[in-house]
Order: structure tokens, then C-alpha cells, then sequence
């Protein structure tokens, strides 16, 4: 149990993720007082909020589990389709981390307040929503944000990793069973056989490369390699880049999916096939990448150019 941040003694893992849930929407008012309730360094603000989670790391689910790496789509559905089973109306963002944990801690509570048959149900669906709508992405999306930011949203990442860590061994989640995000998520398409256009699409989704690729990751590639990064969406970013040095860019790439599997194999003694499921497609993902730069990237030549997309506009990606 979590004992490194915060009190242990005072906080119960279900009331640290109450209050963990809180930091992943907008700070207000009761961000200040639940920071010195967790014990972090300080309090976050309306700029470190933006920084992180409008224009890097978005934190829905759907950006992470979906084909296309934006809201809403198939995978949003399955999450509302959740909530629904459940017997609940689901919000207006089904899928955004705060009302996912919401959830987990309202069930987490019902199942203590009841015994029986009907805890049994209870806890069931509360693994059910760990297993298929949380475990899937949270642990990448919470890593990489660690690795954004040192400052209070670093700390709370790290926290929340622990707990939710907590929770996954707790019910024993390293199983063989793929969660149907998962099972259903398309491969990285190959550009030599399916064009440049689709092989971009695809590889800024996370559940198909197997790599969360930010802003900050194409800044960074830019910076190394001497090259101009234009302002906007990260798929235009992407495209200006590897006009300019292809192969160069690929390799790149390449090295940041490989960096990003080794991480996935570290959590496949507790994490089971989800970890093995990601790990398996970075693999696949830097041999695409390392191939392509070998070739000259000349099959992504094919992409067309590309105005700005509304799923990551209207999360302020334009900025």
C-alpha cells in the first residue's frame, strides 16, 4: 500500500483515489487543501494543467484505446456501454480518467456497504471496470506523464500509479484474458502495403503502436536533428517533420517505440497480457520504423497532406 505520499495511516486506498481524481480535471478551489492532504510538494495550476493535459497527454480512454488516437469513436461507446450495464446514465465524457475513478470509488463503496450475493456483483463489476476500461492505458498515460512534468501533476501520477497498482494485484490481474479493447484493436497498418496515409493515422494511436507519441516527443526529435517544427496538431507536426529528414525522423521514432516496449515488459509480472499486448506491438512498431528509415521513408510519400483533425483541436491541440 501506497506510504511514500500522504498518510497511510489516515487515508484508505478508496479515499486517496477520491482525492487522486479530483487533480485530473481543472484545479479549483479544493485542489489546495487536498494537496496538503496527499502530501504533495504543491498545488497545481491552471497553466500546469494545460500543459499536461490539453496539449500533451489527454486523459480519456478513448484517445488511448481507440483506433484513431482521438475521443470518442468504438471505444468511447464500450466505456458508455459500461456506465449503461451498470445501471447509470453515463456522463457527457464517460471515459475521462476523472469519472472513471469516480466510478471505480462509488463501486468500491457500494461493495462495503453490502454483503452476500449482491457484493459479490458488486466487486465483479468493479474488477470488470479495472480490467477492461482503466488497467488498459492508465499505467502508460500515468508513466508518461511522470516523464512530462516534475512538478505537482509528476507527484500525483506517481501516486495514483501505486494505488491503482494496488488494486490490480489485489485481484490478481495478470491473467491471460485481453481486455475487448484490446482484442479488437487493429495493427499498425504498413505503409508499403497500405499506404503512407493510414501508417500515419495509425501511428499516433497508442493502441496500436503500442507507443504514446507527444508534442514534446516530436520537439525533442526536432531539437536532436536540427529541424523546423511547425505549430499545431501532432499528425501536421509529424508530417513537416519527416518531409524534411525522413529517415533520419524514423530513426528517431524508432528508438522512442523501443524505449516505450522495454517500459511495458518491466509491468508483465502484475500486469499480465495487457503488458505483454503493448510491449509486443512497440516491437512491431520500432521494426516498421527501423525498416522504413533503411528504405529512406520514401513508401510515406503516399500521405496526403492534412488539415488539422477536430479530435485533437478541440482539446487545444492547435496551441
Amino acid at each position: 500500500m501506497p506510504g511514500s505520499v500522504g498518510d497511510p495511516e489516515v487515508l484508505t486506498p478508496v479515499e486517496l483515489l477520491r482525492s487522486l481524481a479530483v487533480f485530473a480535471e481543472p484545479p479549483g478551489p479544493e485542489h489546495a487543501r487536498l494537496t496538503e492532504v496527499l502530501g504533495l510538494a504543491t498545488a497545481p495550476t491552471s497553466s500546469d494543467y494545460s500543459d499536461i493535459f490539453l496539449f500533451q497527454l489527454y486523459p480519456y480512454a478513448s484517445v488511448h484505446l481507440g483506433p484513431e488516437g482521438m475521443m470518442g469513436g468504438e471505444a468511447r461507446d464500450r466505456v458508455a456501454g459500461f456506465w449503461g450495464a451498470l445501471g447509470q446514465i453515463p456522463p457527457a465524457e464517460p471515459d475521462h480518467l476523472a469519472a472513471l475513478l469516480g466510478l471505480y470509488v462509488g463501486l468500491a463503496e457500494r461493495e462495503a456497504a453490502l454483503g452476500g450475493a449482491e457484493r459479490t456483483l458488486v466487486r465483479q463489476s468493479r474488477h470488470a471496470l479495472l480490467h477492461e476500461h482503466l488497467a488498459p492505458w492508465v499505467f502508460a498515460f500515468l508513466h508518461r506523464v511522470g516523464e512530462l512534468t516534475e512538478g505537482a501533476y509528476g507527484s500525483w501520477a506517481a501516486l495514483l500509479s501505486e494505488v491503482l497498482r494496488h488494486e490490480v494485484v489485489a485481484f490478481g490481474y495478470g491473467g491471460d484474458a485481453l481486455p475487448l479493447h484490446l482484442r479488437l484493436a487493429e495493427a499498425l497498418p504498413d505503409p508499403r502495403t497500405e499506404g503512407g496515409k493510414a501508417f500515419l493515422e495509425g501511428l499516433l494511436a497508442p493502441v496500436r503502436t503500442g507507443v504514446i507519441l507527444t508534442r514534446a516527443d516530436l520537439a525533442r526529435v526536432s531539437g536532436a536533428l536540427d529541424l523546423g517544427l511547425r505549430a499545431g496538431e501532432r499528425r501536421y507536426a509529424l508530417e513537416h517533420l519527416l518531409a524534411q529528414e525522413p529517415a533520419a525522423v524514423l530513426r528517431a521514432l524508432a528508438v522512442e517505440a523501443g524505449r516505450q516496449g522495454a517500459i511495458h515488459e518491466t509491468r508483465r509480472t502484475w500486469l499480465g497480457s495487457v503488458a505483454a499486448f503493448f510491449a509486443q506491438r512497440a516491437r512491431v512498431t520500432k521494426t516498421v520504423l527501423d525498416e522504413l528509415a533503411v528504405d529512406g521513408g520514401a513508401p510515406l510519400q503516399a500521405a496526403e497532406d492534412h488539415p488539422t483533425h477536430g479530435g485533437e483541436a478541440s482539446l487545444g491541440a492547435s496551441a
